[in-house]
């Protein structure tokens, strides 16, 4: 009998390019001697790149890492911010040019290019489908002062939100000049956040912005080379207002609202058409608790060019961390309305939906993104768990099946089958997927939760149990509900 003290499902988070997210667990409980084992690849991965000036001498050097196969890099806007060609130094010396800018976000700090590198040459380092939460343990590897695959260890100190870019990592691993660009990698050595800079005046100063930020990069659809790139910022605009977004940036991903608010308002004045300038000053009224200022600075960028989708999908995703989804679906719809092919604003059009419970638009939604994309993990699982809660669970069932066909080392679809099976009254089978879940992930403290839930409902009390200790030792609140569940009160 299925009881509903059962976690039923976790919901995907918005960091598509690896696929879902789980709730994030307390702090790793891996021992430090695991650190050597999981630098090895994720070295392989990391690059220095090497800018070069008009004349073709190296003028600056930062970090980056591949983020898929076909040479694919992420890194700081900053780093190649100014520079007429790049290229990167992988770990075994070799250098390989990078050839068009794919994505970039000044606001967020972050850039993606291509770099021409055959595909066994580039070996992706995996995004994270969990947000690191406060002490956990995280290490950074890059190039600081040149100095090639440097790895500092450390645990997040602080996360904030930016509402326009993500959530930003305030980190005690050392950084230096050269780390910018390089991956926070977690326990399980996927990456969580980019390094992005170091206070000076702080040791211990140093951030990250999280890697939820690249769904928020805004697509060079002609992809430009380095060259033709920073010729053309350098035309766009006066350079003092990107001086002045550079430097409110810097001080928003440090909390320094107020201080942060004078300069994205010099940028606006100096260029009231750069959208960056009001997505800044939206993201310091958010931070100093202003809604009604962050929505009117948001409104900016549109009101100047109402076929603007990236504002118009900025909007919504404030309306959407406020709660006000009777606002953001009518958003969304507006930015559907000038790029259709914008699948994160279909999956979240659908999301919304289902916070209304709207439920008949959210699985209209998802089918036609699975329509077009019948690929997309997120929306398999998020479509499936819709299914699931309405009751319609072999059709919940054959599309985790398809996503577990796609994914198969996906803790999450694992994990949704085995809250299908229990919902069948099948536990025997919800156990091996709960299993299948946590050789996966062994962090993962919803599938242990659900085990031992499974466990005690059998009566099998020791196994129940070890999923207790095992919970307990990952520092999840969930422990003690289990505990209390095999040993309830009422039986003193």
């Amino acid at each position: 009998m299925i009881r509903n003290r059962f976690v039923i499902h976790v919901f995907v988070a918005a960091v598509f390019l690896t696929g879902a997210c789980s709730t994030g667990p307390g702090p790793s409980t891996k021992t430090a001697g695991s650190l050597a084992n999981l630098v090895g690849p994720i070295q392989q991965s990391v690059v220095t790149v090497i800018n070069y000036d008009v004349d073709g001498n190296v003028s600056s050097i930062g970090s980056g890492f591949f983020i898929s196969e076909s040479g694919v890099l992420v890194t700081n806007f900053h780093v190649l911010d100014g520079a007429y060609s790049a290229s990167i130094k992988t770990v075994d010396g070799s250098q390989y040019p990078v050839t068009a800018v794919l994505a970039k976000s000044r606001l967020v700090d972050l850039i993606k290019v291509r770099v021409d590198i055959a595909g066994s040459r580039a070996t992706p380092v995996a995004l994270s489908r969990e947000q690191p939460a406060v002490a956990d343990s995280v290490f950074v590897v890059g190039s600081p002062m040149g100095l090639e695959q440097t790895v500092s260890e450390g645990i997040i100190s602080a996360v904030r939100e930016m509402p326009a870019g993500g959530r930003v990592f305030q980190l005690t691993a050392p950084i230096s000049r050269g780390s910018s660009g390089g991956p926070v990698i977690n326990q399980d050595g996927k990456a969580v956040g980019v390094v992005t800079f170091q206070v000076s005046r702080g040791q211990n100063l140093n951030f990250a912005v999280s890697v939820d930020a690249l769904e928020m990069l805004i697509d060079e659809a002609s992809q430009p080379s380095v060259a033709e790139w920073t010729i053309r910022n350098s035309k766009q605009g006066p350079a003092l207002a990107a001086a002045l977004c550079s430097k409110g940036s810097r001080l928003t991903i440090r909390g320094e609202y107020e201080e942060a608010l004078t300069y994205f308002k010099r940028a606006a004045e100096a260029s009231p058409d750069d959208p960056d300038a009001w997505y800044g000053l939206g993201s310091c009224y958010v931070g100093l608790d202003q809604p009604d200022e962050a929505i009117n600075a948001y409104k900016r960028p549109i009101e100047r060019d109402p076929d603007n989708d990236t504002a118009h999908f900025v909007l919504a995703m404030y309306y959407k961390s406020i709660g006000q989804f009777e606002r953001v679906v009518p958003t969304l719809l507006e930015v559907i309305r000038i790029n259709p092919a914008n699948l994160r604003a279909q999956f979240e059009l659908g999301r919304a939906y289902g916070a209304l419970e709207r439920t008949e638009e959210q699985i209209d939604t998802f089918r036609e993104i699975l329509n077009h994309q019948p690929d997309h993990i997120p929306t398999l699982l998020d479509l499936g768990a819709t299914l699931g809660e309405i009751g319609r669970l072999d059709e919940a069932m054959a599309l985790f099946t398809q996503a577990s066909s796609l994914e198969p080392d996906n803790e999450l679809i694992y994990y949704n089958i085995g809250v299908t099976y229990n919902r069948m009254d099948r536990p025997e089978e919800a156990i091996r997927a709960y299993t299948l879940a946590i050789r996966a992930n062994p962090r993962m403290a919803a599938a242990h939760y659900n085990l031992g839930m499974t466990y005690f409902d059998q009566g099998r009390r020791k196994p129940a149990l070890d999923q207790y200790e095992i919970l307990k030792g990952l520092g999840s609140d969930s422990a003690k509900d289990l505990f209390e569940h095999i040993y309830p009160e009422s039986a003193k």
